[in-house]
């Protein structure tokens, strides 16, 4: 339990350090409003990104922004009137994730932001380790009377072919394809501290189980093959009636959202804090085939504890949510950050070390805490670059049911970050995180929180 409370107390000291400050501007500064470009414009990336759950990822992002005119009373206290991008993006190990986002602060002169999002997600290898309390118990499958401690050890006796000719290659794996669309509309308050959401989102599930498919296997002599696939753990559960959703279908759901953001600098903050509470409510009356209530509550503090003396910041996150049990099981890894929205526990975003998804239930709690250290700065060809250090813990687990509450069972993972800020607003991170049970090694933009 004392690395638990070490994380515990690290997220809640930052948090509620945190709180005590409240800072945040309300206008482009001078020198960046002097650069600020008349008009529209367009620039573009290309994307790369790597992670034991995805393989290595590639893709482009093109982006168009319209910044209006100096004459707009806008003009120097939003980022930009209008921004429009447009994303492409896959992975070796069969990840696509394609994205079209619009997004208007203060349209029409108008303290309202409008944001929208269309989506088309696939994933031939997305993770079901079972739900709730199931998903905390050791690796197994049923090929083998054993339990696992190694995730290499057992996905490699996964693929081979038993006595009655079947593999369990995909018996943790599912393909799920996950077309989306989200609009919202946001209302600002308190110098754009407070922010009120509405939203609504349109999607579909698609679930494809690889019972009884071609699989890639390994025989008897240790050649690689072909075999049958046995019957998948999410195969089982459907048929034990334990899941709702197993034949995928419509998903659609109102949003509402509210936030309360102190972060001297949204993308690499030293102080403030972010708190947010979403609520998911998918409805008939919205054509979905699935009728739940979602609820999330998180809050992230930031805390430089001697900024005379070192670049130091104690971040910490903690986060809460349960669903009601009409979710479809495909949506219960939903995590509906109002900022971010992120998926499951498990992952480079969550539980780094852990394989993403590993832990899903209809309650789910998490607890991140990091040590940020920028240790040092390079200019270089016009660019400034910092060196961000950042030893990490984390931990949390699933329920079936909020009476289960408890800080007994949590699972936790803990590792270090090399960051690297790119003109101050872009994050290269690259994360190494080990569990009881694996590792992970990824590659990506951000800090996780």
């Amino acid at each position: 339990m004392a690395p638990l409370g070490v994380a515990f107390g690290a997220a809640l000291g930052g948090t509620l350090g945190a709180l005590a400050t409240s800072a945040r501007a309300d206008k482009l500064a001078p020198d960046e409003l002097a650069h600020k470009k008349d008009g529209g414009y367009v620039t573009g990336l290309p994307l790369a990104a790597y992670g034991t759950d995805i393989g290595v990822g590639f893709g482009a992002r093109v982006y168009y922004y319209w910044d209006g005119h100096p004459d707009d009373p806008r003009f120097g206290d939003t980022p930009y009137l209008y921004r429009l991008f447009l994303q492409g993006f896959g992975s070796t190990r069969g990840l696509q994730f394609h994205w079209l986002d619009f997004d208007a602060p203060k349209i029409f002169d108008t303290p309202y932001r409008l944001r929208s999002q269309l989506i088309y997600a696939r994933n031939i290898n997305n993770n079901y380790f079972g739900d709730g309390a199931h998903a905390l118990d050791p690796l197994r499958f049923p090929g083998q009377a054993r339990s696992y401690t190694s995730y290499a050890d057992y996905t490699g006796d996964q693929q081979r072919i038993g006595a009655d000719g079947r593999a369990y290659t995909k018996y943790d794996q599912y393909d799920l394809v996950r077309p989306v669309f989200i609009a919202s509309i946001e209302r600002l308050f308190d110098h754009d501290r407070i922010r009120v959401l509405a939203g609504l989102g349109v999607s579909y599930g698609g679930v494809h189980d690889y019972t009884g498919k071609q699989v890639d296997a390994i025989d008897a002599a240790g050649a690689g093959t072909q075999a049958i696939e046995a019957p998948t753990r999410l195969a089982e559960d459907c048929a034990a009636r334990r899941l709702v959703g197993c034949g995928g279908g419509r998903d659609n759901y109102l949003r509402l959202g509210i936030s309360y953001d102190t972060r001297d600098f949204e993308p690499d903050p030293n102080t403030g804090a972010f708190l947010d509470l979403a609520i998911d409510a998918g409805t008939a009356a919205l054509g979905s085939q699935f009728d739940y209530v979602r609820a999330m509550a998180a809050a992230r503090g930031y805390w430089s504890p001697i900024p005379e003396l070192a670049d130091l910041v104690l971040a910490g996150r903690l986060v809460f949510e349960a669903q009601t049990n009409g979710t479809p099981f495909f949506a219960m890894d939903s995590l509906p950050f109002t900022e971010d929205p992120r998926t499951g526990l498990g992952g480079n975003r969550t539980m780094r070390g852990f394989r993403q998804d590993r832990f899903v239930g209809s309650v789910m709690t998490l607890a991140n805490a990091e040590l940020r250290w920028t240790f040092g700065h390079l200019t270089a060809w016009g660019q400034r670059f910092g060196f961000i250090a950042a030893p990490f813990f984390d931990a949390g687990r699933p329920y079936d049911a909020l009476d289960q509450l408890s800080l007994r069972g949590w699972r936790a993972s803990y590792g270090g970050a090399l960051r690297i800020a790119w003109n101050l607003a872009t994050v290269v991170t690259i994360d190494y995180g080990l569990s009881s049970e694996d590792t992970g090694f990824y590659i990506n933009f951000n800090h996780i929180f």
